[in-house]
């Protein structure tokens, strides 16, 4: 059952059960406050429905960066051979189930700078033809969505599930429901998109470097889909530079500004293997932290060079860079 509280219901990618617990010693925490359920991942408007939700919010994102906003990919190639793969997702026509394997999943990492950041760059770099035919590959990406936001009424919690968002709970922790859903989604060879900061970065576009540790999320949800025998899924970061400006985060919620300039950087696949194997070794909560922050400080690393490539890239494209970011490279 849940609250009619808005505030009980903010959520958060953010903290670990670990962090929750160092904040509020004092405190009940929030799934003592509220009762977190485990979300569903069927459209409440069916196949048809969830169809046309993506493609009209893929549609009006195209438009906004596209036409109304300049926008451009560099790597654009990489990220569409993992988006459109066919080897994603479980082989459900073979009839055999001892010959049904599980294909590599698609994790998505990207800098969190606008409340648009997801859907519309994701939006504007995914063919128009890959919404249009979810109801066949069921292949498009999976979102964490701020409670707060994802139930804040019985028809905006059906669109955002139909649209392929999961609400997730400030303070709830790594452990809630939403997180082993995530990770089943992606042990069956489904798309992710995650943002590691855990929320909005709000600081002007020069001081947006990732300096601080990234949120234990991903590491959790690597960890699971090992213990659940999935394959290693495919981390792919990404950086864009522009969308505060288009959807800026104070003022009006609800206005998108035009002729802006929007960056996007695609990287390279991050390598994790060097963890495989060693989730289930860890003999505590302690030691499965310890992992996580290991797991994320390669992340964090990627994910720097990538934003260093799209300083450097904007600058020969001749869009304007701060003097404060060319100093944090």
């Amino acid at each position: 059952q849940r609250t009619n509280s808005r505030e009980e219901n903010m959520s958060s990618f953010a903290s670990s059960s670990g962090e929750a617990s160092k904040e509020n010693k004092n405190q009940p925490s929030i799934s003592q406050q509220i009762k977190i359920i485990t979300p569903s991942t069927s459209s409440p408007w069916g196949t048809i429905g969830r169809t046309f939700v993506l493609s009209a919010v893929a549609l009006f994102s195209k438009a906004l960066l596209g036409m109304f906003n300049s926008t451009t990919v560099s790597n654009h190639e990489t990220f569409l051979r993992a988006v459109t793969r066919e080897d994603r997702g479980v082989d459900e026509n073979d009839d055999d189930t001892k010959k049904k394997r599980k294909k590599p999943g698609l994790i998505t990492v990207a800098n969190h700078h606008s409340t648009f950041d997801d859907p519309g760059v994701l939006a504007y770099m995914t063919p128009f033809k890959f919404f249009l035919t979810e109801m066949f590959h069921q292949n498009n990406r999976w979102t964490l969505c701020t409670a707060e936001v994802a139930t804040a009424n019985r028809l905006v919690e059906s669109f955002i599930l139909s649209g392929k968002g999961v609400p997730i709970y400030r303070g709830g922790g790594i452990d809630q429901p939403c997180m082993k859903v995530m990770a089943e989604l992606v042990a069956s060879g489904r798309w992710l998109q995650i943002f590691p900061e855990g929320k909005v970065n709000r600081e002007p576009r020069g001081q947006t470097p990732l300096d601080q540790r990234l949120k234990w999320g991903l590491g959790k949800i690597l960890c699971d889909v090992e213990e659940m025998g999935g394959e290693q899924p495919m981390i792919l970061p990404f950086w864009h530079s522009g969308m505060d400006e288009v959807k800026p985060y104070e003022g009006c919620k609800t206005i998108f500004r035009w002729g802006k300039r929007v960056h996007v950087t695609v990287g390279e696949p991050i390598d994790m293997k060097q963890f495989r194997g060693r989730c289930g070794k860890c003999k505590n909560e302690e030691e499965k932290g310890a992992l996580y922050a290991e797991m994320m400080t390669v992340v964090r690393e990627k994910m720097n060079e990538v934003r260093k490539k799209n300083v450097v890239e904007r600058e020969e494209m001749g869009i304007k860079v701060s003097e404060e970011e060319k100093k944090k490279d």
